[in-house]
């Protein structure tokens, strides 16, 4: 008599939306939206049952400008629970653009990423 045991086992990563924070203003590009927050997190699993997670983490995505922030662990938590808690741009660090374009808040005019200065207004855009 034959056995066979074909074990289903991994690492994955995973994201979940966990919900928006209102009415802030992006440190971006200095226009009032939200932040789309979401959990992210590897885990192994096996029989696509998960075991354990870790590098669990928390990013902030406005929609105005396609910037990502990673939101403080202990403050991304707390959200989680609550979403209530206020978050302030001293819990968030800059990650990366998603957008290729850089917003001016002189001129109200989308520019290329790669630009440093405002091809309307001149206005240095920062990084």
């Amino acid at each position: 008599m034959n056995m066979f045991f074909i074990a289903f086992f991994g690492i994955q990563d995973k994201e979940k939306f966990i919900g928006t924070y209102n009415n802030i203003i992006c440190p971006s590009c200095g226009r009032l939206d939200r932040y789309e927050i979401y959990k992210t997190y590897r885990y192994f699993h096996l029989f696509f049952i998960p075991v354990f997670r870790w590098d669990i983490r928390y990013i902030a995505r406005s929609s105005c400008c396609g910037s990502v922030y990673e939101l403080d662990h202990a403050i991304g938590r707390e959200f989680e629970r609550n979403k209530n808690v206020e978050i302030r741009n001293e819990h968030l660090r800059r990650l990366n653009h998603y957008l290729p374009y850089k917003y001016c808040p002189d001129c109200r005019t989308n520019v290329p990423a790669d630009f440093k200065y405002c091809p309307y207004c001149g206005r240095g855009l920062g990084d």
